[in-house]
C-alpha cells in the first residue's frame, strides 16, 4: 500500500499509531474552549475518516468525556492530543491534524465555534465560517453552546 492510499499518524512517544485507508471526509478548524483546553492553542484542527476505513495499529488513546456531546483521545504516557470523538458522528473518527504523519496532505473545509475564537486568533483562508456547528455534519450541541 503506498502513501497515498493510506494517512498514518499518532503520538509524540509512538505509544498510539493510526492508519486510515481512505481520503478524509472532512477537516475542520474548532475555536471552541473545550478545544483550546485540550489543544494547549488557540484553536484545534481536526480530520474526519470514514469509520470502516480507519485502525488502531497499536493501543488506542485514552477518553476523556469533555461534555455531554465529545470525548477527547490523548495519549495516557506523553499527554499527545489525538483526537474526539461524537455520538452523533459515530460513521467517523476525527483526529487531530497535528498527529498526522503527513498534515499538508489534508485539507481544511471550515471553522468552526467561531463565537468562541480568540480575538487575536484570526486566519485569512477565505473558508466557511459558523458561529457554532457547521451545517456540513450533523450535531447534538445546542446552537448557543460553543463547549463541544
Amino acid at each position: 500500500m503506498s502513501a497515498e492510499t493510506h494517512f498514518d499518524g499518532g503520538c509524540l512517544c509512538g505509544a498510539i499509531r493510526y492508519r486510515a485507508t481512505s481520503q478524509p471526509l472532512r477537516g475542520v478548524i474548532c475555536h471552541c474552549a473545550n478545544c483550546r483546553r485540550h489543544s494547549g492553542a488557540p484553536a484545534l484542527a481536526f480530520v474526519h475518516f470514514a469509520i470502516e476505513s480507519f485502525s488502531w495499529l497499536t493501543k488506542a488513546p485514552a477518553w476523556y468525556r469533555s461534555s455531554a456531546f465529545a470525548e477527547r483521545g490523548f495519549c495516557p504516557t506523553c499527554g499527545s492530543t489525538i483526537g474526539m470523538r461524537e455520538e452523533v458522528l459515530h460513521d467517523r473518527v476525527q483526529v487531530c491534524i497535528g498527529s498526522l504523519d503527513e498534515p499538508a496532505r489534508v485539507r481544511i473545509d471550515d471553522h468552526v465555534w467561531t463565537d468562541s475564537r480568540v480575538p487575536w486568533f484570526d486566519t485569512r483562508d477565505g473558508l466557511p465560517r459558523f458561529p457554532g456547528s457547521s451545517t456540513a455534519v450533523p450535531s447534538d450541541a445546542p446552537a448557543s453552546v460553543g463547549d463541544v
